[in-house]
């Protein structure tokens, strides 16, 4: 895995590559200030796979570099992962907004690197799963038929601020629970997406959520706030606790918006329906996981299905 890391601390970066080849990551880059990055970005012939980026650097930050690799096209959804001494919320938001999939705080750790670059595999093969989706099912449809799950979280590629799912589990877990206390989680359903999925192409499906997430993103507060699509049809986002949230109104808002938007993909009468929950948080105390509040909000806004798990990314979550 073609690795690049940027921190203008030569000592960490010693520190930083020492630790990933004993990891067994051999493919190591380093760069010790953000134009010196994008600079190795430009001239590589084979596109790095993977950036570890510090905040605090001359010139520009850390943040302002990886909002900058995000601009590429090929490095949309390239693994970032901030391995930084800046631990305050601000700083996090700022990353995750800019494009980051997980936050590291200095000093690092030899067990907690190794898991961090496993979700880098991991979100390496979401990508490859996945990205350039379109792409790879207008040549294979024709061939194979539907080419994707119903319950697949995948990219967006349209929509490129919208977080993977894993890279929001991330977010709540880097803030933890105390952290998460200024923030809710608010989830939104397609009612009609089993409908929607059976009667469309792959690529009409992707194109369909695309036109969702735009449409949710619009009702939502402009910062900070994140959105992501978590497989069939359920999106999760996160805002601010006091945004004054309305369900009801909030849900006719985005169907209206859908009735122009979504016509043209699925077909007359055949738009996506959304659900919206109603705001969840796990309170300033609480023993519970951060991430669960996510799979609250998405069981709430599916209030109405029947059955009695809602299964995620391998997680199983009981109904109340």
């Amino acid at each position: 895995m073609k690795t690049l890391i940027v921190d203008d601390e030569p000592l960490f970066l010693d520190l930083m590559e020492h630790t990933l080849q004993a990891l067994g990551y051999t493919d190591v880059f380093r760069a010790t200030s953000a134009q010196g990055a994008l600079d190795m970005v430009e001239s590589a012939k084979v596109p790095f796979q993977c950036f570890l980026l510090d905040i605090q650097m001359p010139e520009m930050d850390g943040i302002e570099l990886c909002a900058a690799l995000r601009a590429k096209s090929g490095y949309k959804h390239t693994p970032i992962l901030m391995v930084t001494a800046m631990t305050e919320k601000r700083f996090v938001d700022w990353a995750f907004q800019a494009g980051a999939n997980d936050y590291v705080t200095k000093p690092i750790e030899a067990l907690e690197i190794k898991a961090r670059m496993g979700m880098v595999e991991r979100l390496l093969l979401e990508r490859t799963q996945s990205g350039q989706l379109q792409t790879q099912l207008k040549e294979t449809e024709a061939a194979f038929g539907q080419q994707i799950d119903f319950d697949e979280p995948f990219v967006l590629p349209d929509v490129p601020w919208v977080l993977p799912f894993s890279s929001l589990e991330n977010y709540v877990l880097r803030l933890g629970n105390m952290r998460m206390v200024a923030s809710v989680a608010v989830g939104f359903h397609v009612i009609n997406g089993p409908e929607l999925y059976a009667g469309s192409s792959g690529v009409e499906f992707v194109d369909g959520m695309s036109e969702v997430a735009v449409s949710i993103s619009e009702v939502l507060p402009l910062s900070p706030r994140f959105l992501s699509y978590a497989g069939s049809g359920d999106f999760c986002a996160v805002i601010p606790r006091l945004t004054a949230i309305d369900p009801r109104l909030m849900a006719l808002r985005i169907n209206d918006t859908l009735e122009q938007r979504a016509t043209d993909i699925f077909g007359t009468g055949k738009r996506p329906r959304i659900r919206v929950g109603k705001p969840q948080s796990n309170g300033l105390i609480s023993f519970k996981d951060p991430s669960s509040v996510l799979f609250r909000a998405i069981d709430d806004a599916r209030h109405n299905v029947t059955t009695k798990k809602l299964k995620l990314r391998g997680y199983e979550h009981n109904h109340a």
